[in-house]
């Protein structure tokens, strides 16, 4: 670690000052589905600050993200994501645990597994309680057999709600849509996390917005965006800007979009479009979306399942059982 924890504190205290002042606008916020959560509608995803490779970089970026506002944070157990948890406990240590909101995730579908998980999230983060703990990538309509099965990772997070490690229950996914929509009828859940933005609107094909919304938002379902910049390319395209992409996404019956970033700049970046954001009318959603029409959708959302495409490793390797 570049530097101890006590002189990332000190150093943390000399951004107060500044990170205050400009946190005296409030960061728009929005209930999270029926959690009674309310989370800010940028949340701070955990992989480019799990990859980072200065550690004060990273720790510096996510500490302006709560001074500026930001509340929730998005992270995960298997690689850099796990990085991200212990750097999340590193940079919000002695913050009120009431003021943060903690979303993480479970990519195994076994019991076992996905108790190791939780306790290597519980550990990095410095935390009794998950706010959030979520199933992880649900690619295929058998994978929903394996989250459910006997001593199955729900097996797993059902005890751990009732143990008080984990406070709601959400799931994940980015493959196909359809999948998340079966997923969406398997069980009472809390949150959804999925791709959404202006390209996936505009994918007559393959549309989260089109398939997988509408039933989460009939079940009361809290929704949270994810790839909503096309990991971060989409305005590089010159067809629609960066805040246009945003208030698109900031527009639909969704929670908070999580963005990645790599330091306190673009933390202030987002800060100011999340500010500056007015819900879009159906015509300048409709016009966006018709900017997009034609591309190559298969090269813009390369995480999206061909249409009756299949996984080339079995379910087994996968699961690493």
């Amino acid at each position: 670690m570049p530097e101890s924890r006590r002189e990332f504190v000190k150093a943390a205290a000399g951004l107060g000052l500044a990170a205050s002042a400009a946190a005296a606008e409030p960061v728009p916020r929005r209930m999270l589905g029926k959690t009674g959560l309310e989370v800010s509608i940028v949340g701070l995803g955990g992989g480019r600050v799990g990859t980072h490779r200065d550690e004060s970089e990273a720790l510096r970026t996510i500490r302006r993200c709560y001074e500026s506002g930001i509340n929730y944070f998005d992270s995960a157990a298997a690689g850099a994501y796990g990085l991200s948890q212990r750097r999340y406990g590193i940079a919000l240590e002695g913050v009120p645990r009431d003021r943060i909101v903690y979303g993480t995730k479970t990519r195994h579908r076994t019991y076992s597994h996905s108790e190791l998980d939780l306790n290597q999230s519980l550990s990095g983060l410095k935390t009794d309680y998950i706010d959030l703990y979520q199933v992880h990538n649900v690619m295929h309509m058998e994978d929903i057999d394996f989250v459910f099965g006997p001593r199955g990772a729900m097996e797993m997070i059902e005890k751990a709600r009732r143990d008080g490690k984990i406070r709601h229950v959400g799931f994940t996914g980015h493959m196909d849509p359809r999948v998340l929509a079966k997923m969406l009828d398997a069980y009472a859940w809390d949150t959804v996390l999925m791709p959404l933005s202006v390209t996936d609107g505009a994918n007559r094909d393959l549309s989260f917005e089109k398939t997988a919304l509408p039933k989460a938002i009939e079940k009361g379902v809290g929704v949270m965006a994810m790839k909503t910049t096309g990991v971060g390319v989409l305005h590089e395209h010159g067809i629609s800007s960066l805040e246009d992409n945003l208030n698109y996404v900031w527009s639909l019956p969704i929670a908070t979009a999580i963005l990645g970033c790599t330091s306190p700049a673009q933390v202030d970046e987002d800060i100011r479009l999340a500010r500056a954001h007015r819900n879009l009318s159906d015509s300048q959603m409709s016009a966006l979306r018709g900017k997009w029409a034609g591309v190559d959708f298969a090269k813009l959302e390369s995480w999206k399942a061909d249409q009756g495409a299949t996984l080339a490793s079995s379910s087994r390797e996968y699961y690493g059982d």
